[in-house]
């Protein structure tokens, strides 16, 4: 994975490369720019294409999308194409072709993009191909956008930036706000822990490392510190002094490589959503707070890990949680009975990625917000008043290349980290139609790290109820916001 659930394009296009080398004679040149059959294609947009900057782009591989990023310069040495080196590009005249050169283990792979068309001076579709020793082994097409503000926007409305403040180093990924601090976490880069007393000035008072881990999600409860961990589950420390955090345990004991990411607490149990290995979701008492105790573990009965059915995200209310459950959808679960959770419903959909969830009560109907991450993200608002038959009323879109990763449900107010689209603020009064009354603009073009990842952009925002809004963006850092 690279920094998210998505599937790489870089990396699913590496997989199941030959073991051996070619033995004909003949020399193939599958991916050369003449073998790729483009006589029905309209390239007459080509012209005014704006080739120069980053484009959100995706390969769809026997139905499959795999999202991924492009970075092109006139400089070719700084151009990057999911994630490698860009060996060869021609975009003149009606010519649209990019190509990635590197040694396989075996043989020499290149990997392949020829525009077909350029419905606009932003939009390229197109063939892809991957060729081993010249000859092709993998074959589909590719939609390309380049990332820019969208049209009409200025840099914000409705919303002011108060502070602005870059970590040591690493990609904020989320944050969590008590009592006067800011707990962000990097994954491998860890925990980094901020004076927010004085919002427009964040002071950094501690930081945690990990060793061969990843850290996503943090929670504070009084003075204990939760963290879910890749290798070890959830972590507890004592932060009755944030300046100097102090390892308690980690849970379950003596587990090893089991996978923590979302974390909620609701009154004195703690959910952490486990993917792997065994796609369960942990409950854990915390009762009293640096003694946390594990309760009960629990995997959705109708879903399929090996599918990539498996738990990211949730949100709780009136002891039912409702959880992203990424290939299965939202599936709700009755935890009124800790000892057994009972499965009480779910809202799957073609291709789900179902990740973050935001829930609350408005007017006379229980509604959930779920949000797809990847190709053509969305929000959509979920009637969950009857679990059993949830109907969607209502969505929200931007767009194929932005992809939306965090929620946060205040009132009628939905708080949306729309990665490249920054921060988004709806008006859900009335569900079925959301009504955009803010936004911020984070993603710059110019800023350091851009073009490396899909996942870029605004990653977490939190609404504490102090006044303030606190985000994390992968290349500004740790980001405070003030609604006007």
């Amino acid at each position: 994975m690279n920094r998210s659930l998505v599937v790489t394009v870089g990396a699913l296009l590496l997989a199941a490369l030959p073991g051996c080398p070619r033995t004909e004679e003949e020399v193939k040149r599958d991916c050369e720019p003449e073998a790729f059959e483009l006589s029905a294609c309209d390239r007459s947009g080509f012209a005014a294409l704006q080739a120069d900057g980053v484009w959100a782009t995706n390969v769809t591989l026997e139905g499959s999308d795999t999202p991924s990023v492009m970075l092109l310069s006139p400089d070719l040495s700084k151009s990057l194409i999911f994630g490698g080196p860009l060996t060869v590009r021609t975009v003149e005249g009606e010519t649209f072709f990019l190509a990635s050169d590197y040694n396989g283990a075996y043989a020499p792979v290149r990997i392949a993009l020829a525009g077909c068309q350029a419905p606009t001076p932003n939009l390229v579709k197109g063939e892809f191909r991957r060729c081993v020793d010249g000859e092709m082994d993998l074959q589909g097409t590719f939609e390309a956008t380049r990332i820019q503000r969208p049209a009409g926007e200025q840099e914000s409305s409705g919303v002011e930036l108060v502070s602005e403040t870059a970590l040591p180093r690493g990609s904020p990924m989320d944050v969590f706000v008590a009592d006067g601090y800011a707990y962000v976490t990097a994954l491998t880069s860890g925990l980094f822990i901020y004076d927010v007393r004085d919002p427009s000035k964040p002071t950094k008072v501690a930081e945690i490392t990990p060793t061969n881990d990843s850290w996503s999600r943090s929670w504070v409860r009084g003075q204990t510190l939760y963290i879910s961990s890749k290798t070890e589950g959830l972590l507890v420390y004592d932060v009755s002094n944030p300046a100097a955090p102090r390892r308690l345990k980690a849970l379950p004991e003596s587990a090893t490589d089991l996978q923590g990411w979302g974390l909620v607490a609701d009154q004195n149990r703690l959910y952490m959503m486990s993917p792997t290995p065994k796609a369960e979701m942990l409950i854990f008492d915390i009762s009293k707070p640096a003694e946390p105790s594990l309760l009960t573990r629990y995997y959705v009965p109708d879903s399929n890990s090996s599918a990539g059915e498996i738990p990211v995200e949730a949100a709780v209310l009136n002891n039912r949680l409702y959880i992203g459950h990424w290939r299965y959808g939202l599936a709700v679960v009755n935890v009124a009975d800790v000892s057994k959770p009972e499965a009480l419903g779910h809202f799957g959909y073609d291709k789900a990625t179902s990740r973050p969830v935001a829930v609350g009560v408005i007017g006379d109907r229980t509604v959930a917000f779920e949000a797809s991450e990847g190709w053509g993200s969305r929000v959509r608002a979920l009637d969950v008043s009857d679990a059993a038959h949830i109907t969607e009323i209502g969505r929200f879109e931007m767009g194929q290349g932005s992809t939306v990763v965090g929620l946060t449900l205040v009132g009628s107010k939905l708080y949306v980290a729309h990665n490249q689209n920054g921060l988004r603020v709806l008006d859900m009064s009335n569900p079925s139609t959301p009504r955009q009354i803010a936004y911020y603009n984070t993603w710059r073009e110019t800023d350091s790290g851009r073009g490396r990842a899909f996942l870029d952009g605004l990653s977490a925002v939190k609404v504490p109820g102090d006044g303030y809004l606190y985000a994390t963006e992968t290349s500004r850092g740790l980001l405070v916001f003030r609604e006007q």
